[in-house]
């Protein structure tokens, strides 16, 4: 664009993102719901993007709402934008903004967290403010990260030794300088790993694979340096048409894939990993009396991946998933459909606590929170709920810098894209324009307020 037109050409990108994301938006949206008269007091454990969107959409479909969110933290954080800044295109303070400035007007907050669920009693008890009773329960707070499984990390010491984690927000900033002293090594042995649990946007161990390699490239460092990722998996990704393509690419950008491994411990002083060598995939933490082929890496630069689990609170009550590989997270046992608890009537969860056979996405999110509101609301009413959740998720794999693979897929692995004309496993510079610049706002405009 030519100064002086009245439109840069950076303003320009973003207005063509927002207007992608519009289109977006119109594929999945939802007809406006009717208010109800129903007067019940809801309590939300959680004020993360699935906690504020369901207060949103709650606050708007009940005339007399009663909605009491639960939340520790003064600060929301962007959590997609992680990757971002490890690849150095946002700020730090692109992705952190004020937890009151994003809840709905009339919700009551109390900043403090639970510490026990008694879902008989219909009343949980927090740290500092005591029993908290409900009619209601939203169950939403988020995952957590469990990086004392691994052998010698702390989460304190982030960067120490070089291995970084950008699923922490400071993790994150260590990471992307860590980044940009890379081209000054000759030579380098890079590793990336993935983790065995459920986690949260599970397409993020490659993303940064990918974005580091492409800043060696573009930096005219690529030379010498060797990148390997290590993966629980089988596979790169499913569905097929998916993980084909960044099997391809892999292969294009020399990054040299591990199948089942998994990182058991970091020695950071000595720049050592070590890894498990699985016989098959599994979600289950490996049994005491194994004895797994250990294999030992020297390292320059380590970015892993923490196991992943629901907090400590959830993993000891008694509304998690009690069978089955899910059990071993600590999952709240809900209806993959309707989200409403399978044993209590009177709770509901979505997002990355609930047992949901998705990926953990805040795409995921933005869907699960208008079906998961009206089905709540039709329990509230004593009505059967009929809204049904088909499992659609996305996640925006970034590939290099300016391109993106639009992964969107539901249930049993079915790929379920916005655009049926564009071929899905393709990676596209108008999907690095939508993460870029289109994502943020949607977030904080759209999906937290419950207009998307």
């Amino acid at each position: 664009m030519k100064k002086g037109n009245g439109t840069s050409r950076r303003q320009f990108l973003k207005i063509g993102a927002l207007g992608l994301g519009g289109l977006v938006i119109s594929e999945r949206s939802y007809k406006y719901f009717k208010r109800s008269n129903v007067k019940a007091k809801i309590v939300i454990v959680g004020g993360g993007a699935a906690g504020i969107t369901m207060a949103a959409y709650l606050s708007e479909m009940i005339h007399d709402e009663d909605i009491t969110i639960i939340e520790p933290n003064v600060k929301h954080h962007y959590q997609p934008g992680y990757t971002m800044i490890a690849g150095g295109v946002f700020d730090a303070d692109d992705v952190v903004k004020d937890t009151k400035s994003l809840l709905p007007r009339n919700v009551k907050w109390i900043q403090d967290s639970v510490k026990e669920l008694n879902p008989e009693n219909n009343s949980l008890t927090t740290k500092k403010s005591g029993v908290v009773d409900y009619d209601y329960m939203v169950l939403v707070p988020g995952g957590q990260l469990n990086f004392d499984l691994i052998e010698g990390i702390s989460r304190k010491e982030l960067g120490k030794g070089n291995a970084h984690c950008i699923y922490d927000f400071n993790g994150a900033q260590k990471c992307y300088e860590a980044i940009t002293k890379l081209p000054q090594k000759k030579d380098a042995q890079l590793v990336f790993a993935d983790t065995y649990t459920k986690i949260k946007c599970g397409g993020a161990p490659k993303k940064i694979a990918f974005m580091t390699e492409d800043y060696l490239r573009n930096e005219k460092a690529r030379q010498g340096k060797q990148v390997n990722f290590y993966t629980n998996s089988g596979s790169l990704f499913k569905p097929a048409v998916f993980g084909d393509r960044l099997e391809e690419l892999f292969e294009q950008k020399e990054i040299k894939p591990h199948f089942q491994h998994r990182l058991v411990s970091v020695d950071t002083y000595a720049k050592k990993a070590v890894f498990e060598k699985l016989p098959a995939p599994t979600l289950t933490a490996t049994p005491f009396d194994a004895n797994y082929e250990k294999v030992n890496l020297d390292y320059d630069f380590l970015h892993f991946v923490p196991p992943m689990s629901a907090p400590d609170f959830i993993k000891k009550s008694d509304v998690v998933v009690k069978q089955g590989d899910l059990k071993h997270g600590g999952w709240v046992d809900v209806d993959k459909y309707t989200m409403i608890h399978n044993r209590y009537s009177n709770i509901v969860s979505l997002g990355d606590v609930s047992s949901l056979p998705t990926s953990k996405t805040g795409a995921a999110i933005r869907i699960q929170a208008p079906i998961a509101a009206k089905n709540l609301i039709a329990i509230m009413e004593g009505k059967t709920p009929t809204e049904k959740y088909n499992g659609y998720t996305a996640c925006p794999i970034v590939t290099e810098y300016g391109k993106v693979l639009m992964c969107e897929f539901g249930y049993d692995k079915e790929v379920m894209p916005s655009f049926s004309m564009l071929d899905p496993g393709v990676d596209r510079s108008m999907w690095w324009m939508l993460k870029k610049h289109g994502l943020k706002p949607m977030y904080y405009h759209g999906m937290l307020t419950g207009l998307m």
